[in-house]
């Protein structure tokens, strides 16, 4: 009989791409028939390609608890499961991962694993006053799991919380990985790089990597960097989502739009951070960051929001400067310090290449490797050593 492990998580692109690419890769080396449940959230349906994927489910989940779709969505997963005799189910991202845990509760009791990793719960402080629910949503839920997984170490608290008058574990792993070792040492032409983006070689260029929503509070870097009267300093921001036209907006409102660069979706991040000479990630609420790691990666240092998740690899003044997410005075006077000390920004942007390591992907993979393993209970095939970012 074939041995079948599925994924789920709300949308393709933006997440299963994103982030879970080596883990089906290594349930693929385990000789697993791999399966994927998520909405198509690519422009072009067409271009969607998931590797390592044997079949896709486009299931189309909605980010809201009170949407109808889910209602469809979670009649679909139920089908889907209870056909197809999965060893282990691991869902991500709320909304998807509630719908699996309640569609999964027949399944478990015939052996199926279920799995959860929260990429950051949502009723910590940042979160909105109607997110609190959720807080009561995954307490009831953690008796249809065996095991939560979570990437820093507030949320590991809360997880063990839940877990302790149940059979669901709690774990703490270091995300879901960067390749922190080939962003180091990767060689990028920086003149022909930001000429691409239309900077100045001598500038000095402030970068963000993100979905642009409300909760990556873009505008806070925006107004900020409007108090930056240097017309050799530049933001590139990278990220596509549903508050873009009111940044583009503020941008010119602001009259910096000539120094802002909007740089859409990109595949190329591992190439662009090293452009950067300061990062800026002025997040409300966040599970951990991937992309101020990259950063840091390549020895850039990050100006972000004093905030779990955040906390994990970020110390102030020693590899980052941290701020309250709407400090835009602060923030402002932050990016001034570090544009006109070269010096300070080479000490951050040493230690902080240095304070990643522990996020890189082979750590995580070993990680999530001996976790799968312990719910499996089977000899299985050591991972591969090369692992790849979507």
């Amino acid at each position: 009989m074939s041995r079948r492990v599925l994924f789920i998580a709300t949308v393709v692109k933006k997440h299963i791409c994103q982030f879970h690419i080596p883990y089906l890769r290594w349930f693929k080396e385990q000789g697993y028939e791999v399966h994927v449940c998520a909405r198509n959230d690519y422009e072009d349906k067409s271009v969607c390609n998931i590797p390592y994927c044997d079949k896709f489910y486009d299931i189309d989940f909605s980010r809201s608890p009170v949407d109808h779709s889910n209602l469809i969505a979670y009649r679909d997963i139920k089908e889907i499961i209870e056909k197809n005799d999965y060893d282990l189910i691991h869902c991500h991202t709320p909304i998807a991962a509630a719908i699996t845990r309640l569609a999964a509760k027949k399944i478990r009791k015939k052996g199926t694993v279920v799995l959860y990793t929260t990429h950051g719960f949502h009723f910590f402080y940042g979160s909105s006053k109607l997110s609190k629910i959720y807080y009561y949503i995954e307490k009831f839920l953690i008796k249809y799991t065996d095991g939560i997984i979570t990437i820093n170490s507030e949320d590991y608290k809360a997880a063990s919380s839940f877990c302790e008058k149940s059979d669901c574990k709690a774990f703490y792993v270091h995300g879901m990985g960067v390749d922190t070792e080939k962003i180091a040492s990767m060689s990028v032409n920086r003149k022909n790089l930001k000429q691409k983006f239309g900077i100045p070689e001598d500038a000095v260029v402030l970068l963000s990597v993100s979905e642009i929503n409300k909760n990556k509070n873009l505008e806070t870097s925006l107004k900020a960097f409007a108090e930056v009267k240097d017309k050799n300093v530049y933001y590139l921001v990278c990220g596509s989502g549903d508050m873009l036209d009111n940044c583009r907006k503020l941008s010119d409102d602001l009259k910096i739009s000539d120094r802002v660069i909007f740089a859409g979706y990109r595949y190329d991040i591992f190439e662009v951070v090293h452009i950067a000479d300061i990062f800026l990630f002025p997040s409300y609420r966040e599970g951990l960051g991937v992309a101020p790691i990259e950063a840091m990666s390549a020895g850039v240092p990050i100006i972000a929001s004093d905030i779990r998740g955040v906390r994990e690899y970020a110390v102030n003044m020693q590899n980052s400067i941290l701020l309250p997410p709407d400090d835009v005075k602060g923030y402002a006077e932050a990016i001034k310090k570090l544009v006109n000390n070269q010096e300070l920004r080479e000490f951050l942007g040493e230690n902080a290449s240095k304070a990643v390591a522990p996020f890189d992907i082979k750590n995580s993979l070993k990680s999530m490797s001996d976790i799968y393993h312990s719910y499996l209970k089977e000899d299985t095939v050591v991972y591969g050593e090369e692992v790849m970012r979507a």
